[in-house]
């Protein structure tokens, strides 16, 4: 009897420690996982600048700023255009940045 009741107190402790320790607990990611990407309009006209990957795309004013909060750890295409002015760029955008980009002549 003895014997049995040791056994079985082994074995609910083995599997009290396994169920414990195998499960995998997720790090969350930083700033929950997005950077921002700030847009500023230094040109004499207003301006359209569309991300690629995310289809979204936002008129600027000449002299304002906005900002584009995006998933981190990924590149991302910017593609500007304005009045007898077009650009395209990539940016890596990582968690918690806080990026700046003037866009002048």
């Amino acid at each position: 009897m003895k014997r049995s009741l040791f056994v079985i107190a082994f074995f609910l402790l083995i599997s009290a420690f396994l169920n414990s320790s195998c499960k995998k607990k997720e790090a969350a990611d930083p700033c929950d996982g997005y950077g921002i990407l700030n847009v500023e309009n230094k040109l004499d006209s207003t301006i359209t600048v569309k991300v690629t990957q995310t289809h979204h795309t936002e008129s600027i004013n000449k002299d304002y700023t906005f900002p584009f909060s995006l998933p981190g750890n990924q590149p991302y295409t910017l593609t500007i255009d304005g009045p007898q002015y077009h650009k395209d760029t990539t940016f890596m955008v990582l968690y918690c940045d806080n990026k700046l980009f003037i866009v002048t002549k």
